[in-house]
């Protein structure tokens, strides 16, 4: 019953504007289904714009992209997973993200001596979630040495703490860190591409940049650090996703009288609301009950009780019109009042990414294609 609408335009205009922040080339993360956004349908508007870099998250996601766009390089983050994927990323030349010796070995072991595979190596710099350490540089080159199938043409890190401006001198260890280990292969004579910065990095850390930047949740509209900077809101980014749900019903509830299971709010006055097609089973979460808002005609309405498998309930008291068949927004919305991602994630204690990626797995429509 929900209707996810993702402006192609807002999604160029935020490459665009990021594009200009950098010296450094972009590589959009379109994992996870470009964040909910529709992997293919983003990509292709990327690619039209000039991006050439692609930033998937598993290695089917790769294969579809480079089905859809046979030109694009793209990157698979988190590598070969199984026995499948090794065979898969020499088979579509996809770049595997590479974070243990396991991965490094399987690959080699799947190349014959006509074959070659382009591959990034990731490493652990402080994050401490995946990837190498910088200590086993050196046992890296002469892995890369006795290996010559492969490649490394990326050299990557993540930085864990890039949003959070009260910790930059964890960014810039992690930066003299990430360097320390390029180093080692600069010297070695190997030729490679530094990717460091996300999102947040891009905007904020421009030290950081190397030689490929990988926005994502800037890409579709997200602030990457309004959880620390909620008065940054001026970098221009629009939201490009627009969540909507049907009015079932409207009725009346007297004073006294409660609503929904375990009638957890009870009406401190006589009330009309509206029975919206919205629920957990659509991804909009539980946890939203008795602290949501949805918007209506600019009219922002409160949700009433537990938010059910299907069916929320919301207040419409002081709406002047509303009826079965209209929608309402549970993000974004049309003029005043819309709701905003970072703000929708407050009510639910998440953040902008979950927000998105769930509620992108709805019927999406697009415009502005």
């Amino acid at each position: 019953m929900l209707k996810v609408i993702i402006d192609l335009d807002a999604i160029r205009h935020n490459y665009l504007f990021l594009r200009q922040k950098s010296a450094a080339e972009l590589m959009p993360v379109v994992k996870a289904d470009a964040y909910g956004h529709g992997l293919l349908k983003v990509s292709e508007a990327l690619f039209a714009l000039g991006a050439r870099f692609f930033a998937v998250g598993t290695v089917d996601e790769g294969v579809r992209l480079k089905k859809h766009l046979p030109e694009a390089e793209i990157c698979s983050l988190l590598g070969p997973l199984s026995a499948d994927d090794f065979k898969t990323l020499s088979a579509f030349s996809i770049i595997p993200f590479v974070h243990c010796w396991a991965q490094l070995k399987g690959l080699a072991a799947i190349l014959s001596g006509a074959r070659q595979l382009e591959i990034g190596i990731k490493f652990d710099t402080g994050m401490n979630r995946l990837g190498f350490k910088p200590e086993v540089s050196r046992q890296l080159i002469e892995f890369f040495r006795s290996n010559q199938a492969l490649i490394p043409r990326i050299m990557s890190s993540h930085l864990a703490c890039a949003d959070i401006p009260a910790m930059n001198d964890v960014v810039r260890a992690q930066l003299n860190s990430f360097n320390s280990a390029c180093e080692v292969f600069h010297q070695a004579g190997f030729k490679f591409r530094r990717s460091l910065a996300n999102s947040a990095a891009l905007l904020h850390h421009p030290h950081t940049h190397g030689d490929l930047v990988r926005p994502g949740i800037a890409l579709y509209g997200g602030n990457p650090v309004a959880r620390t900077l909620p008065q940054d809101k001026n970098w221009g980014l629009r939201q490009a996703m627009k969540v909507s749900a049907p009015v079932l019903s409207v009725h009346n509830l007297a004073r006294g009288q409660g609503i929904s299971y375990g009638l957890g709010f009870v009406a401190p006055r006589d009330m009309s609301v509206a029975i919206i097609g919205c629920g957990y089973a659509d991804n909009y979460s539980r946890s939203l009950s008795n602290r949501s808002w949805m918007l209506f005609e600019g009219h922002r309405l409160p949700i009433l009780g537990r938010v059910c498998m299907q069916l929320s309930a919301v207040d419409v008291s002081f709406v002047s019109r509303i009826d079965h068949g209209d929608r309402v927004f549970l993000l974004g919305g049309e003029g005043a009042g819309d709701i905003d991602v970072h703000e929708l994630a407050g009510w639910w204690k998440t953040v902008s990414y979950e927000v998105l990626c769930l509620l992108g797995k709805n019927e999406r429509i697009f415009i502005n294609c």
